[in-house]
């Protein structure tokens, strides 16, 4: 069955998933924005409707799959309408703001038997595929340190002048804290709790930290330490920084893991987010009973095309897959929990509902 999709929101992310329904021929029915400035180029592109009002566009008889680009604010009524109204649902990260919000979302999908990704895409870098495959050569985990360093385009938040884009408005709510949910944690660090979750698996206790400054309610920095079953320990840091020349393509993003078990090490860099055309994701693979080192090469891909072909491939069969329903119910769990222990400065047991 040909796919035939309603897109909520036109903003900035939007160009990407607009990049892979254009390469793959998709065909986008009707769009859906509040500023139609934003929407009408892709209307014209694709030949699609427009509507302001998401729910006319998520109801459209034509269309079996709903693809949610919205703020992550509105993520929960948007997929909860599109799941009501029987549509397979893709939703961009993070899935809610809520992680009970997100776990219902999970489950009233399931419950329909539709299928329900949350948009992790850097999953579908080819390195990252890589290692999920050599993942069992490395036997127990002793070890994980994972981290993302995002730069504010050299301006340093820590000691110097904050961003003005921070700035919290007439209610003491931050923009980026409304629509997002909140700082680095949320806006960088979720990508690597999801693929600390796909790769390693779900920790048992979390230890939080969180840097903010006063007058701000913005995290300009979050470190966690994970308990996994079995005695591993990951070290987890998401942090915007001023640093403009480090990282593996010198230029300031810093981000990947470092995984040791007792059967070897697994190292894993992904190039800067928006930008993934100029160079690939890397990874190198330590064996430990050949006493080998290699360095593994990848094709650079656009993960964001990858992952909605994966997406859009599993909608047309009408089957979930092997990425469940829960990915973004999981990530939100994790970063509420991480959130909740740098609070309450105490060491929290996780209680994973899926």
């Amino acid at each position: 069955m040909a796919n035939v999709l309603a897109v909520i929101g036109a903003g900035g992310i939007s160009r990407f998933h607009f990049k892979a329904f254009d390469e793959m021929h998709t065909t986008v029915r009707i769009i859906s924005d509040l500023a139609k400035e934003k929407a009408q180029p892709y209307v014209e592109k694709f030949g699609a409707e427009f509507t302001p009002d998401y729910r006319a566009a998520v109801t459209h008889p034509d269309v079996n799959a709903v693809i949610v680009l919205t703020s992550s604010a509105f993520h929960y009524e948007v997929c909860k309408a599109a799941l009501e109204a029987g549509k397979h649902v893709v939703c961009e990260k993070t899935l809610t703001l809520s992680p009970p919000q997100s776990l219902e979302l999970g489950r009233l999908a399931e419950k329909k038997g539709l299928v329900f990704f949350t948009s992790y895409m850097k999953r579908f870098f080819p390195a990252v595929r890589k290692a999920k495959e050599l993942m069992l050569r490395l036997g127990h985990i002793m070890s994980v340190y994972c981290r993302t360093y995002q730069g504010l385009g050299g301006a340093n938040a820590h000691t110097g002048q904050v961003p003005s884009g921070f700035a919290p408005g007439p209610d003491g709510v931050t923009p980026i804290v409304r629509l997002a949910g909140g700082g680095v944690l949320i806006c960088g660090g979720s990508h690597i709790c999801d693929l600390l979750l796909y790769l390693v698996g779900k920790p048992e206790r979390v230890q939080g930290r969180m840097f903010t400054r006063p007058g701000y309610d913005v995290d300009f920095m979050t470190h966690a330490m994970f308990d996994f079953p079995g005695g591993g320990v990951g070290h987890f840091e998401a942090n915007w920084h001023p640093l403009r020349r480090i990282g593996y393509e010198h230029r300031g993003w810093d981000e990947g893991f470092e995984i040791s078990g007792v059967g070897g090490r697994i190292i894993i860099k992904t190039p800067v987010w928006d930008q993934p055309e100029h160079n690939a994701a890397v990874m190198q693979f330590y064996d430990n009973e050949s006493g080998d080192w290699t360095d593994y090469t990848f094709d650079i891909v656009n993960p964001f095309v990858e992952a909605e072909k994966h997406f859009q491939a599993q909608i047309a069969k009408g089957e979930q897959g092997p990425q469940d329903r829960f990915t973004g119910y999981r990530a939100d769990y994790l970063l509420e929990m991480i959130k909740q222990s740098a609070l309450q400065d105490k060491t929290l047991k996780l209680d994973w509902q899926a």
